[in-house]
């Protein structure tokens, strides 16, 4: 046989082979729709959460705020797979989408996201881009190594009033910035009363941007007396951060610890 025909013999073969078919993926948390996008399968995702505006994504049907899911919703758009991390809501999201006999996988289910470069992976694997993953982990992880140890009190606060605690993604920025959580001592969010804001003696607030109806704006709460009283108060170093960077680890966490180095 020549190798002509050897070669079209070839190529007979393997257009009878069945093609592996594309997942139709829902990805409802935007820390994992980041990596999904970031690994080239942005094209395969048929539902997202509200808060993954990534243009790759735009074609996406929207499935609500990943805070307050619906498992009957996503199970609507019949994905073959879908994608998460522990910041999806409610709790009982995930065995729903399970008793609905849909492949549901939380990639990553720690709060504070400590997790993330082997969620990075997961997702990878899942997805058959196992070499692309581990290159982007190994990078993150190396980009997130924890800052020289510096004395900087930082809090974060979610409304003005929650404050995050250890086991909380704010805790995991703030120890790779070299900073002290002032809030350590807590677990989780958890509210402050006037003499805890004085007591725990912040050299640096962090506030979400996006609840700054609740506390009146970064101005009205830096005059509030207790936040006056405080180190930041009194040095003016009280920022504002959206959600995806301040309250969440993600791809762009290492460019948030760098932001948060210069406060």
């Amino acid at each position: 046989m020549s190798r002509k025909s050897w070669f079209a013999g070839l190529l007979l073969a393997a257009s009878a082979l069945p093609a592996l078919a594309a997942e139709r993926l829902v990805v409802v948390t935007p820390d994992i729709a980041e990596i999904v996008v970031a690994l080239g399968a942005a094209g395969q995702v048929v539902g997202r959460d509200r808060s993954s505006k990534e243009p790759e994504l735009a074609h996406a049907q929207v499935v609500g705020f990943s805070r307050a899911l619906n498992a009957e919703t996503i199970a609507g758009l019949k994905p073959t797979l879908v994608l998460g991390s522990a910041a999806a809501q409610p709790p009982t999201l995930w065995p729903q989408l399970k008793q609905l006999k849909l492949r549901a996988e939380e990639v990553s289910p720690r709060e504070d996201g400590r997790d993330f470069a082997e969620a990075i992976r997961k997702v990878g694997k899942l997805l058959g881009r196992d070499a692309a993953a581990d290159k982007l982990a190994a990078d993150w992880q190396r980009a997130m190594q924890p800052r020289t140890g510096r004395a900087v009190r930082y809090l974060v606060s979610y409304d003005g009033t929650l404050a995050a605690g250890r086991d909380t993604a704010p805790d995991t920025l703030i120890r790779a910035a070299g900073g002290v959580n002032a809030a350590a001592g807590l677990s989780g969010f958890k509210p402050l009363n006037r003499d805890a804001w004085l007591a725990l003696r912040p050299d640096v607030i962090i506030l979400g941007s996006h609840t700054a109806a609740a506390y009146g704006g970064k101005e009205a709460f830096a005059k509030r007396p207790e936040i006056a009283a405080t180190p930041a108060g009194k040095q003016g170093r009280i920022y504002q951060l959206p959600p995806q960077q301040g309250m969440l680890v993600g791809l762009g966490s290492p460019a948030v610890v760098e932001q948060m180095v210069k406060m």
